[in-house]
C-alpha cells in the first residue's frame, strides 16, 4: 500500500483521520460518529465485531465510562484511492487517564476501508490491531478508541 489516487481525496481522508483524533481528544461522541458510515464496522482481535452507529455509540460510552481524558495521535502510513472507495493505514498513540487512577498507554494500527458518501469520506470499516501496551490496565472491558 502506498499513497495513490487524487491528492484532493487523499487530503480529505487525512482530514477525516484528523477529525477522528480530534473527537477522541475532546470526548465528542457526535463528532466521532460523524466519521463513520451508518453501517460502519470496527474490529479488534479478541473483541466482538461492532457494526453500525448504535454499536459504536455503546462502545464509546463504555470507554468513556472508564476514562477521564484521552490523548489520541494518528500518523498515516498509506492511502490508496480508487474512485469512491479507498483504503488507508494509520498508526495511533493513545494515552488514557483512568477514572480510578493510573494511565494506560497504547500504540495501535488501523487498517481502513473508506467510502465517499454525498461528497464526504467516511469509515466503512476500521480494523484495529494493538501493537504495544504499557501502563495501568483498567478494570473491566475497555477497548481503544
Amino acid at each position: 500500500m502506498a499513497f495513490t489516487g487524487p491528492a484532493e481525496d487523499r487530503q480529505l481522508i487525512r482530514e477525516l483521520i484528523g477529525a477522528y483524533s480530534d473527537a477522541a481528544f475532546r470526548s465528542d461522541l457526535e463528532a466521532y460518529l460523524a466519521c463513520w458510515t451508518e453501517d460502519g464496522v470496527r474490529t479488534q482481535a479478541g473483541q466482538p465485531e461492532l457494526r453500525g452507529k448504535a454499536a459504536l455509540r455503546e462502545m464509546w460510552n463504555a470507554v468513556w465510562g472508564m476514562i477521564d481524558r484521552m490523548g489520541f495521535f494518528a500518523e498515516i502510513g498509506a492511502i490508496e484511492v480508487d474512485g469512491d472507495r479507498a483504503t488507508a493505514r494509520a498508526y495511533c498513540r493513545e494515552i488514557m487517564f483512568l477514572k480510578g487512577g493510573g494511565v494506560w498507554k497504547l500504540i495501535g494500527t488501523y487498517s481502513d476501508q473508506l467510502v465517499r458518501e454525498d461528497g464526504a469520506w467516511r469509515f466503512a470499516r476500521r480494523d484495529y490491531e494493538l501493537l504495544m501496551d504499557e501502563g495501568t490496565k483498567p478494570k473491566g472491558e475497555l477497548r481503544p478508541a
